[in-house]
């Protein structure tokens, strides 16, 4: 499989080529075009079954069907891109684990299994899903993003506004705290925070998508009654 990332960083799009025999599972609208040795079936979002494709649906926010793409007869190409204008990311896992925030998963080899993690009432307060997606395996992995993407190699500690977490390695550990003061946390627009610690990456957008979902909803005219 061979990942070719083009129109970055505003209007990412992913050109996928797979040989023959090679798949690809990707978010449910993701497709912008394939080549005509495409095959596509849609199948359940998680490879652990029917309860684990439930709760990756239900409770992680990600669809419950996902579209599983493959080569018929030699190379072939899909066009992959996300619905919101940004980035779009590469991750190699080696066996290793990653978790992501389900709106910025695109697409992952069939290899990967998908799963969820429990935030806890952290995830409430914090105004975020209360899941994270559990990326796991070995194969190549497509994560998009509301804006650009940064890469940080955390030593130590570092605090992010949870609206611009895309994705982390399960090296590091968070927990939700308030950042700042009373003021800070009812007026300052900046009341709640991730803080992670240990040795890992960890990767953030530079829009957040519930921010420009408020300034949406202030910028539109009321409802007439």
């Amino acid at each position: 499989m061979e990942i070719q990332l083009k129109y970055k960083p505003g209007f990412a799009m992913a050109l996928v080529t797979l040989n023959e025999g090679e798949k690809i599972r990707a978010e449910g609208g993701a497709m912008v075009g394939i080549s005509t040795n495409i095959n596509m079936v849609t199948e359940k979002a998680s490879r652990g079954g029917i309860l684990r494709s439930l709760k990756a649906a239900f409770l992680g926010g990600e669809n419950f069907w996902m579209n599983v793409f493959s080569s018929t007869d030699g190379k072939a190409e899909i066009k992959l891109a996300p619905t919101l204008p940004g980035d779009i990311i590469e991750c190699d896992l080696n066996n290793g684990t990653l978790y992501a925030q389900s709106t910025c998963f695109l697409a992952a080899d069939s290899s990967i299994d998908i799963d969820t993690k429990f935030q806890g009432l952290k995830g409430f307060f914090s105004g975020e899903s209360l899941f994270f997606l559990k990326l796991s395996g070995t194969g190549k992995l497509l994560l998009s993003s509301y804006g650009g993407i940064e890469k940080i190699s955390v030593q130590g500690s570092f605090l992010v506004d949870t609206g611009h977490i895309v994705a982390f390695d399960n090296t590091l550990n968070y927990q939700i705290i308030k950042f700042g003061g009373w003021k800070s946390f009812f007026f300052g627009g900046e009341g709640l925070v991730a803080r992670f610690t240990g040795n890992g990456n960890l990767y953030i957008q530079s829009r957040s998508v519930p921010e420009f979902g408020r300034w949406l909803r202030d910028a539109l005219p009321p409802k007439k009654e």
